[in-house]
């Protein structure tokens, strides 16, 4: 780690922080903490969250985050880890649970690295449970730090001292990964804040002492190509948690001024690729990470960040040189017909179509008869007209019999869709 105390880290509540106030912050608010394994880091001030990590990590204390905010969630993952507290800023008043009121130290004097346990488990992130209860996932800060060191150099942003916004939590992988360990390990700054709205994060790039890098999803980014005014001091733009399409891409560099790039990952082997999406289809992967190919298919990723090839969920087609397309989840594919498609592809051509703001597609099952596609728009357009808009690009068994209409689609804060609505929303459907 940089152990340059006096260059910035952090801008936070109006300031910029130093990296060694960084660490006299971590080791005040580490001596306060209790004497616990375990912690739920619930913190929404980004630059909390990360001296509330740190600390926790530099007294052997683990951080449980949990894929959604929801305490019924946290209450399913505590009987698990039943020493754990929460911390956050306010007190979430659960019975059973104890909190730490977790509060910035703004430390005046610099203060040196604490002696972490690099090779120790510092963070367990949990996949979102959509196959069944939600998944630990144990990674250790050397983990980190040599994925973010692949990351930054190569999306070209190594030595470059740019502000690093975000409007994805950091209780989420990929908000972790990109605004927290990416700046704790370059010469990124840390953006305490996640802005939502167009105008609050368009401010928050052209007020910054440094030119930006926002890190958002598709469906943030969709909606901030909607906003009829400049972006200045934006440097460039990241994308994850979906599939960017070229068409939305392209609505981005035009709106935005910057063509994004996409990186790819999951809670289990964090990003390890990445595409400019106007100018190139197939995945890169990062330099020292490759994909491994079996027998039956799986396909696993093995990577100089972690301790052994770990299997992904998504089925992929590589090419000689490394590159490789990704064709769907296995549990994402549907046969209709005797034909093959992904329902992740069919929703980037759905909500491509101009005049849909949202949309997803699912098999809907009724009778003996075999399930047929049908889809859930957000739209000012009639059925023919969504029908039309895919028929290009879909085989005629995949255009949907139904389209339901709806005024909002049910996702997080990462733009996903909520499977549990999800599923209350589909059966609800005439």
């Amino acid at each position: 780690m940089d152990s340059n105390s006096a260059r910035p880290f952090a801008c936070h509540e109006g300031r910029v922080v130093s990296r060694g106030n960084l660490w006299a912050d971590v080791n005040s608010l580490a001596a306060k903490m209790p004497d616990r394994p375990y912690l739920f880091n619930l913190c929404e001030n980004r630059y909390l969250f990360c001296v509330c990590l740190l600390a926790a990590a530099a007294r052997g204390q683990i951080c449980l985050l949990p894929p959604a905010g929801q305490m019924a969630v946290i209450l399913e993952i505590v009987s698990d880890y039943p020493d754990a507290y929460i911390a956050s800023e306010r007190d979430p008043q659960q019975a059973g649970l104890a909190w730490f009121a977790a509060q910035s130290p703004r430390s005046d004097s610099p203060a040196a690295q604490p002696d972490f346990d690099w090779q120790r488990t510092t963070v367990i992130a949990f996949t979102s449970g959509s196959t069944g209860r939600p998944k630990p996932c144990p990674h250790n800060l050397n983990t980190f730090k040599t994925s973010a060191e692949m990351a930054v150099r190569s999306l070209g942003l190594w030595e470059q001292q740019l502000l690093m916004l975000s409007t994805t939590p950091p209780q989420h992988m990929y908000g972790l990964e990109t605004s927290v360990f990416w700046p704790l390990f370059s010469h990124l700054v840390l953006h305490d804040g996640r802005p939502f709205f167009a105008e609050d994060i368009r401010h928050a790039i052209k007020t910054s002492p440094w030119p930006a890098v926002l890190a958002s999803t598709p469906t943030h980014l969709r909606s901030l190509t909607k906003a009829d005014a400049p972006w200045a001091n934006l440097a460039a733009i990241v994308s994850a948690t979906d599939t960017l399409s070229e068409k939305l891409a392209g609505e981005i560099k035009a709106s935005l001024g910057q063509s994004p790039r996409e990186i790819y990952g999951s809670t289990e082997t964090l990003s390890f690729a990445s595409r400019e999406t106007l100018h190139e289809n197939l995945w890169r992967p990062y330099p020292g990470c490759r994909l491994l190919h079996d027998e039956n298919g799986q396909t696993s990723l093995a990577s100089a960040h972690l301790p052994e090839p770990v299997p992904l969920q998504d089925s992929v087609q590589s090419q000689d040189d490394g590159r490789f397309a990704i064709l769907g989840r296995h549990q994402d594919m549907v046969k209709i017909g005797g034909k093959r498609a992904s329902l992740t592809e069919l929703n980037r051509r759905l909500k491509d179509i101009d005049g849909v703001a949202d949309g997803f597609c699912f098999i809907q099952t009724g009778g003996t008869n075999e399930g047929r596609l049908a889809a859930v728009v957000v739209s000012h357009l009639d059925k023919q007209a969504i029908r039309q808009g895919l028929q290009p690009y879909v085989d005629e068994v995949f255009l949907p019999r139904k389209i339901h209409f709806v005024a909002v689609i049910p996702r997080n804060e990462t733009g996903k869709l909520v499977k549990d609505e999800l599923e209350k929303l589909v059966a609800g459907l005439v």
